[in-house]
C-alpha cells in the first residue's frame, strides 16, 4: 500500500461528520476589558470619595470563561448549582467590603466549594449610585480562578446578588 496520509484518513474516517461546537466564542469581552480596566484596590487612607471615584465606568454583570459549554452556562443561570457559601455584602463600606470579598472567595477556593453567592445588594442605599455592585463586579474580573459570574435568580437576590462559579484545583 502506497497510500499516502490523507487518503488514508479518508479510507477510515470517510463518513465522518463534524460535530455541532458547544463552546464559546474564545474571543470574549473580558480579555478586552482586563487589559483596559483599571484594577479596584484600597489604602486604609483612601475616603470613601476616592473609592467611589476610582468604580465609574462601565461593569459587565455577567461573564462566562471562553471554555464554558453553553449548557453548563445555562445552568449557572438558572441556579441549578446551588451556592455552597454566601457572602452577604449589605452595609459595608467599599473598602471593607472589599477586603471581605477577597477573604470570601480566597477561603471558599480554599475549600473547594464550586460555586457561591455573592450580596451586593441593588444599590438604592448609597447617595448618587451603586458602590458595592461595580466594586464587586470588577474584584471578581481580577481573579483568575472564577470561572464565571452572573446575576442570581429573584429566590437569591436577583440583580442584588450574584452567582460565582470557581475553578476546581
Amino acid at each position: 500500500m502506497n497510500d499516502s496520509p490523507d487518503s488514508e484518513f479518508k479510507r477510515l474516517f470517510g463518513d465522518a461528520r463534524s460535530i455541532k461546537n458547544d463552546r464559546v466564542n474564545l474571543l470574549s469581552d473580558r480579555q478586552k476589558q482586563k487589559k483596559s480596566a483599571p484594577r479596584v484596590s484600597f489604602s486604609k487612607e483612601q475616603s470613601d470619595e476616592q473609592n467611589q471615584v476610582k468604580m465609574a465606568g462601565d461593569f459587565s454583570e455577567s461573564w462566562f470563561n471562553p471554555g464554558i459549554q453553553r449548557k453548563l452556562q445555562a445552568r449557572i443561570r438558572a441556579g441549578e448549582i446551588r451556592p455552597q457559601a454566601i457572602l452577604d455584602l449589605h452595609g459595608m463600606r467599599a473598602a471593607q467590603a472589599s477586603n471581605e470579598l477577597d477573604r470570601f472567595v480566597r477561603q471558599s477556593l480554599k475549600q473547594q466549594c464550586r460555586m457561591v453567592l455573592v450580596i451586593h445588594g441593588q444599590g438604592y442605599g448609597s447617595d448618587q449610585q451603586p458602590v458595592l455592585k461595580p466594586l464587586v463586579f470588577r474584584q471578581l474580573a481580577s481573579y483568575s480562578d472564577i470561572l464565571a459570574w452572573c446575576p442570581a435568580q429573584p429566590r437569591d437576590g436577583a440583580g442584588g446578588a450574584t452567582y460565582v462559579y470557581l475553578k476546581q484545583k
